[in-house]
């Protein structure tokens, strides 16, 4: 099999998923003022419900070559048994945090800092729409004699390759931004009237070694 590819049109969506809010711990001596603690386990569970955290996306839609060898003599292709195919489709690559259960709070409260540890974000899935997938002859004319079953391997490659390409576009930095944003509003959330007495960090692990 022999496949080539061009870009049609592509792009970047943010997105997300919503935690449910919890609230905060306070302790307080009768006639003194509350003390107001900041509690982790609370915080970290906040994102449970959430599992994989997708925050960016990057959309696209393109134009490949399928070609199929036909049977050949002497080392020649006999013309008219080999198969050639022009095939368009279009499909998503989502990237964000895969695991929120990695997710680690710590609570400075001298100091009023609350620092969340999120693990490295990834590329979570590649997927082309199997209904987007039309197939075309040389001259551009829609053919049927082709089923989306009898092109898995090509599809899966081309996720592959978009995959790569949206790394290349900026899809990770641009997921990573969005998690730090998205972690701090939801802590945010979750202090409620004590979130402007916090300073809420996010810092991202580095990613495992391959």
């Amino acid at each position: 099999m022999v496949a080539s590819v061009v870009i049609a049109g592509a792009g970047f969506a943010g997105g997300m998923k919503a935690a449910p809010v919890l609230g905060f711990g306070s302790t307080q001596d009768q006639g003194a003022e509350p003390v107001v603690t900041v509690d982790t386990t609370l915080v970290k569970n906040s994102f449970a419900d959430i599992g994989e955290l997708a925050t960016e996306s990057y959309n696209f839609t393109q134009v490949g070559k399928y070609s199929e060898e036909g049977t050949k003599v002497f080392g020649m292709e006999v013309p008219g048994t080999g198969s050639h195919y022009l095939i368009t489709y279009s499909g998503e690559v989502k990237a964000g945090v895969a695991d929120v259960s990695q997710i680690q709070v710590e609570v400075d409260e001298a100091g009023h800092v609350v620092t969340v540890t999120v693990p490295a974000v990834e590329v979570l899935s590649a997927s082309i729409d199997p209904a987007s997938v039309e197939t075309y002859d040389q001259s551009f004319s829609v053919v049927n004699q082709i089923e989306v079953g009898e092109v898995t391997t090509f599809l899966a490659e081309r996720e592959t390759a978009a995959a790569d390409e949206a790394i290349s576009k900026g899809l990770l930095d641009k997921a990573q931004g969005r998690v730090e944003d998205i972690v701090k509003k939801q802590v945010n959330a979750v202090l409620g009237e004590q979130a402007s007495k916090y300073e809420v960090r996010v810092v991202i692990a580095p990613a495992p070694a391959e």
